[in-house]
């Protein structure tokens, strides 16, 4: 029989389906292959350059290169690889038949202990390999994380001697250190994944190394889908390597298998032998021969996994143990004769998460004597800090790194010796009901702890200490990691899958090595209809599938999440296109805010300050971003971060612009009006990219709140509970515990309350101070609140027989400024009738307006003139001393002040804020201010600051800015500024007083006009810049007091206050008996505070809680994650009962799914109605709710619609039923509908679509698109209000009968197809009638 000749094409393709031969004879066939150059002195690297697959294609220019600066002139070549040592690992002893396996395999699996050389020598083995040969390769080596993919890239071209970017590169995201010399590349696996999609084929590459594939996430199982498809169809090849330390051979073998005969023949799989050195492992039952005597070790363990207080101590305890054992090491090795340097080996605690570490770092930080160098290791750490974790520790001193997981693979710490383990991880799982997204703390995998075990043994013998049983580890921790592809969304991952076009998304999903559950895959589809990026067919065949929109399209091209990308394209609509591409890089990336573990106030305070008094993280994002860099440490930002804030800024920009989206040079305005415009019109964008993660203010009990917080102003004040007796004794240890927040004024004893009001540094501050929400979150800090304080018996035991009982807990406002501290009685009123004007209309003469309706003056009668009068000639006649203490603000003082041509005078005043060498003074008794040199200021003599303040504050009752006024100006738009200045500046009015709140006389202003007495307030709503709001509880409270007083006053039935001259008595002794306390117990000379005293708080009845507006969390709390600049709220007026917005950009559960956790929320401003037009305004489908005699709308069900065969909600979880608080009409849905056509033909395809549109075109489309979205809001006469009324079939669509239904019509060319179509109540455009 005739031997059958072999051709080397069969055997190459034999070899690409992953079957070993071997002793095969290949014939001289005729070989179809272009001669090499003839030249005999060309280097490998000219032979790589002349053959080597083209890259420049691959990222289409859109990554920011960094071209390495080669230590070769122009035009040469890179330095070649010549000869290379190999250093002694456990896998160059193989090295030959690994080359071998891999060149006759298409897939192989290798799986190697940590530190063998799998991932920094196996690649190096192929290049040297091809080098030899003189063929051209093109390798590229995943990575999971960025800081494991450049560290390593650095590390190889350190080996090889050559410069990171020639030979050896890598690319993380923007950042790309390579050159058209690259061969050899190290990525991370998104990278490879994007450009595989891109490109679909794998022909880039000659060999693809994926490591760490035992990580299992959703990213990776898509990428091994991917080049499994691309293998099999157009890459056959190409070699695969696959590599882990743990990684479950069989599994992954099988899943590359190939069919032979009827049979799968599995991949092949290579097991490396060997490790650096060796590792012993303990388990928490073998510790008890090490752990000192009185360490308990429980073996049992809690149902539900978390570390108890018994296992943080047996880690300390083996921390401490070290030291001893070391000393026992180096005592053999003396006997030995191999003596060294004892040195302390590095500790690596692996901990599930943030508050663990918190609690472990607290722990270690009493060990002072220890001589520990403690360094946390996260995900939020900031760069400095993280830094920290490679340096070598202080001689004699040990570092301790306690860390997430981050530290299983991504980091390598090479001193590390000891590993504690709590085999713990937080996991992130999508809830089944909410689908949302939340860490939870659960057993590590088996495969995941032996990774943690290699983090030691690198450079010397190893230690791992488990700190659970052995039989535990054997039969309770599971052996693989659960694929995230199985409990995580699949958003991205699934339009990924659409733009391979590849199939039915669950027919391509199915093929994964862990297939997602069906039900996920057909949310996930549902999703991104919702999102906009599918269409939303009638067929109710093709429900769990649909055709990839423009939007889509543009979202599967952004390295972004899928709501951000969709945030850009809003951008682009309504012409903030460059805020939305700073706000969805800023968000792409750990936040360039820092938040300090010791300065997280600090952090604080510069986010709020860069929102500019905007409720919003997106807000702050933007403005840092726009601000300078120099400064960034100042103002808690991280220099490094923002620039590759910056970096993925540009290269969006870049993305976007093959789209025809282009900023526009008139994008930043300058003016006050234009930019409050721009900033609303940006959070509308932001509400319609995050639609539906809406959420509502909760509603406050205004009464019970003012009773809680005993009537002080929620504004300036915050309450501490659960003070010990005396408690005022400690008045300085409170003030001093919250001067990182601000300058307190005064501090009010009540019981065991204690209320603190912080000073406002300014007269023209409305609205909350900054100083209020610092406290609160300060709350949220650990350590809890402490005082130290002495025992009550031994404060009422100097006293010497005294009775001072009835002082613990009495009634007391300590004066901060002063230090004078007063008992105050119980019937003390907050309205003095002595103080009051004799009638309820009285003249004043407006001296400063602050805000609308907000402005100080004085009474211009004859007795408060004559007051003016003395207290002016007092002063003047006086021989009055220049300051003799340092200047600061709220400093009582004497100004001068000059009045057009007259002489100055010197009148009384108080420092408001120093300006270098001048002051700004109020002049506290006429309300005006003034900036004077500091040296003019003088001395207020001490008799002349009894007597009263003249000036006064005044606002105007029931009356609010309007939508028009919130929109233009944040809160009042400059017109409406202008327009109440011209009514009232430097002029005298009439005002009738409502009530007295805060020391704030809240009045009726009346101005003369030709046409008579006019309300300003009545002028101003008819004009548009304002709108009656209903006054406070507190204010109608003082109201009712003020009628009844004034009219006992005119019948003749009021007397004076009657307070008997022996509680006066009692009250001045009590006074006597405080000082005296105060003078002994807070001596410098007095013996310290022996007992310590927990106090709660602080805290604020008025404290702004939030519900989701889809009711999917009705039974869960919602919160805001700490360093949101909305984790701490304070509804300032509570009487409004009209509904508040907050969107939120992401939404997850906590770890035990009680809670509903936001970050980076923006706050909408507070317009009636505002949550229902923004609701149905992005909602992809709605039906309208009537009343019961079809005569009104009464609100809306807004969400994907329903599945006409089940007639059940397609997305109920999502779904948000709206019950109108205004009045809407036909007027107003047409407007909403006549908006959406507008943005449709900004985001559609076709002749007529976007990337065909002329720059005139989309700008003109712009302008109409903002114009329509500010006019929704602003109207004239505004919409009336009406009581909330909720539809009986709770959110149940299709209620409306199809005889009462009316079609909209919208012109349609048919040229275009766009992703927002009209408002539906049935099928598209349909709306329900009246």
């Amino acid at each position: 029989m005739m031997h059958q000749a072999i051709t080397s094409a069969q055997i190459a393709h034999w070899f690409t389906v992953g079957v070993q031969f071997a002793n095969i004879t290949i014939t001289d066939e005729v070989k179809k292959q272009a001669e090499a150059p003839s030249t005999t002195d060309s280097s490998v690297e000219q032979l790589f350059e002349q053959t080597s697959p083209e890259k420049a294609g691959s990222d289409g220019g859109n990554q920011k290169s960094r071209r390495p600066e080669l230590p070769t002139s122009p035009g040469t070549n890179p330095p070649s690889l010549g000869s290379y040592e190999y250093p002694i690992l456990p896998i160059t002893k193989n090295r030959q038949e690994l080359v071998s396996l891999i060149e006759n395999n298409s897939v192989i699996i290798i799986r190697g202990a940590t530190g063998s050389g799998k991932t920094t020598q196996l690649p190096q083995f192929i290049l040297d390999h091809y080098a030899e040969k003189k063929t051209p390769c093109n390798l590229v080596v995943t990575q999971p994380r960025k800081i494991g993919a450049t560290s390593i890239a650095r590390w190889v071209a350190r080996e090889r001697k050559c410069t990171l970017g020639s030979l050896v590169g890598y690319q993380v995201g923007l950042e790309k250190m390579a050159t058209e010399h690259t061969k050899l590349i190290y990525v991370t696996t998104g990278v490879l994944l994007q450009k595989l999609v891109s490109a679909k084929t794998l022909t880039e590459y000659s060999h693809i190394f994926i490591d760490e594939v035992h990580e299992r996430t959703e990213e990776l199982d898509f990428l091994l889908l991917v080049v499994r498809k691309l293998l099999r169809t157009n890459s056959r090849y190409v070699k695969v390597i696959l590599m882990s330390a743990t990684i479950n051979c069989a599994e992954f073998a099988e899943y590359f298998g190939t069919p032979i005969r009827n049979q799968m023949n599995p991949a092949y799989v290579f097991e490396v032998e060997g490790a650096p050195y060796a590792i012993e492992e303990f388990y928490l039952d073998e510790l008890k021969t090490i752990l000192p005597l009185g360490v308990n070790v429980d073996l049992t363990f809690p149902v539900d996994p978390c570390i108890t207080e018994e296992m943080y101590n047996v880690a300390i305890s083996l921390i401490q143990s070290f030291d001893e054992m070391e000393a026992k090491d180096q005592r053999c090795s003396e006997q030995t004769g191999s003596a060294t340097h004892p040195e302390r080996g590095s500790v690596l605690v692996f901990l599930p998460g943030l508050a663990e570490i918190q609690y472990m770092k607290e722990a270690l930080a009493k060990l002072v004597r220890k001589r520990l160098q403690v360094y946390p290791l996260h995900s939020t750490v900031t760069l400095e800090e993280q830094n920290g974790v490679f340096l070598v520790p202080i001689p004699g001193y040990r570092k301790i790194i306690l860390s997430t997981n981050i530290a299983e693979s991504s980091v390598t710490v090479p001193d590390v010796k000891y590993v504690i383990d709590f085999c713990l991880v937080r996991q992130l799982v999508c809830d089944k009901e909410t689908n949302y997204r939340c860490l939870r703390i659960t057993w590590a995998s088996k495969t995941s702890c032996n990774q943690r075990r290699g983090r030691a043994g690198r450079v010397s013998k190893g230690f791992c200490y488990r700190l659970v049983s052995r039989h535990f580890w054997e039969h309770e921790i599971p052996d693989f990691t659960i694929p995230e592809m199985l409990r995580s969304p699949l958003a991205s991952t699934l339009l990924k899958v659409k733009l391979l076009d590849m199939g039915d998304p669950r027919s391509v999903l199915s093929t994964a090595l862990t297939p997602p559950n069906l039900n996920d895959i057909e949310r996930t589809v549902l999703q991104l209809k919702q999102i906009g990026a599918l269409s939303v067919q009638s067929n109710s065949q093709r429900q769990f599938d649909g055709e990839l929109t423009f939007l889509g399209r543009v979202l599967a091209h952004l390295p972004v999440d899928l709501q951000l990308g969709k945030l850009i394209v809003f951008g682009h609509v309504f012409g903030c296109l460059e805020e939305c591409l700073i706000i969805a890089a800023s968000l792409s990336l750990k936040s360039f805010f820092a938040m300090p573990s010791l300065q997280q106030l600090a952090g604080y305070r510069s986010k709020l300050s860069f929102a500019q008094n905007i409720p919003s993280d997106f807000i702050a994002f933007v403005n840092a971003f726009k601000d300078e860099l120099e400064w960034g440490k100042e103002n808690c930002i991280q220099i490094k971060r923002i620039r590759e804030v910056a970096e993925l800024f540009e290269d969006l920009k870049k993305r976007v612009s093959r789209f025809n989206m282009h900023i526009s040079s008139s994008s930043n305005p300058t003016d006050y009006t234009s930019l409050h415009k721009q900033r609303f019109i940006l959070q509308g964008a932001i509400a319609g990219a995050f639609f539906p993660n809406y959420f509502s203010q909760g509603e406050i009990d205004e009464q019970l709140a003012s009773k809680e917080l005993s009537g002080n102003d929620p504004k300036t004040t915050i309450m501490i509970r659960n003070l010990p007796p005396f408690a005022f004794l400690c008045y300085k240890q409170l003030q001093s515990l919250f001067r990182q927040c601000g300058q307190v004024k005064s501090i009010c004893f009540d019981g065991s309350r204690a209320y603190v009001e912080f000073y406002r540094s300014c007269v023209r501050e409305t609205g909350v101070l900054p100083e209020v929400l610092l406290a609160l979150l300060r709350a949220r800090q650990t350590p809890a609140l402490q005082l130290q304080v002495h025992h009550a018996d031994e404060v009422e035991a100097h006293a010497k027989g005294k009775p001072i009982t009835h002082l613990r807990y009495t009634r007391v406002n300590v004066d901060v400024q002063s230090h004078a501290v007063s008992p105050v009685g119980v019937l003390s009123s907050t309205v003095n009738p002595e103080k009051l004007p004799s009638s309820r209309d009285f003249i004043i003469n407006i001296t400063e307006v602050i805000d609308v309706g907000h402005f100080w003056g004085f009474r211009t009668d004859e007795s408060s003139v004559e007051k003016q009068c003395q207290l002016t000639a007092a002063l003047n006649i006086r021989d009055l001393r220049p300051v003799s203490v340092s200047l600061y603000p709220n400093l009582l003082c004497v100004a001068p002040f000059k009045d057009g041509q007259q002489m100055a005078k010197y009148y009384r005043a108080k420092v408001l804020h120093i300006l270098g060498s001048n002051v700004e003074v109020f002049f506290v008794d006429f309300g005006n201010t003034s900036v004077v040199p500091c040296s003019s200021l003088r001395e207020l003599p001490s008799d002349l600051m009894t007597p009263p303040f003249q000036a006064q504050e005044f606002c105007i009752a029931g009356m609010g800015p309007s939508a028009h006024s919130l929109i233009l100006g944040g809160r009042w738009s400059s017109r409406a500024r202008n327009r109440f200045k011209t009514l009232t500046s430097s002029r005298s009015a009439i005002v009738s007083l409502y009530s007295i709140l805060h020391g704030v006389m809240r009045v009726d202003l009346h101005i003369s006009t030709e046409a008579g007495d006019v309300s300003v307030a009545d002028l101003l709503v008819q004009e548009g810049y304002a709108r009656h709001v209903p006054e406070s509880f507190e204010s109608q409270q003082s109201h009712e007091v003020l009628i009844s007083l004034y009219e006992d006053m005119a019948s003749g039935r009021f007397t004076p206050s009657s307070t008997s001259g022996s509680l006066n008595s009692r009250m001045e002794e009590d006074k006597l008996l405080i000082n005296e306390l105060l003078q002994h117990f807070c001596a410098s000379s007095s013996s310290a505070p022996k007992c310590k005293a927990l106090v709660y708080g602080p805290s604020s009845p008025h404290k702004v809680s939030f519900h989701s507006m889809s009711r999917i969390s009705n039974f869960r709390a919602v919160g805001i994650e700490r360093d949101g600049i909305n984790s701490v709220m304070v509804n300032e007026s509570p009487q409004n009962w009209h509904e508040r917005m907050l969107v939120a950009a992401t939404v997850s559960l906590s770890a035990s799914g009680s809670r509903v956790l936001l970050k980076e929320t923006s706050l909408m401003p507070h317009i009636p109605g505002l949550p229902s037009i923004v609701t149905m305004l992005f909602t992809p489908v709605m039906e309208l709710r009537t009343n019961e005699d079809r005569t009104g709308f009464t609100g809306a069900l807004c969400g994907l619609g329903w599945n006409s065969v089940s007639q059940n909600a397609m997305l109920p979880e999502h779904d948000i039923e709206l019950a109108f608080d205004v009045k809407f009409d036909f007027e107003d849905i047409t407007e909403i509908n006549a908006l959406r056509g507008t943005v449709n033909k900004l985001v559609c395809d076709g002749p007529n679509g976007l990337t065909n549109l002329s720059p005139d075109k989309i700008s003109s489309l712009q302008e109409e698109a903002r114009e329509r979205l500010v006019g929704l809001f602003i109207k004239n006469p505004p919409r009336p209000e009406c009581t909330p009324v909720y539809y009986e079939k709770f959110k149940k669509w299709n209620q409306v009968d199809r005889s009462q239904q009316m079609e909209l019509q919208e012109k349609d060319d048919g040229k275009s197809k766009g992703d927002f179509g009209l408002l539906c109540s049935w099928g598209p455009s349909m709306l329900a009638k009246l």
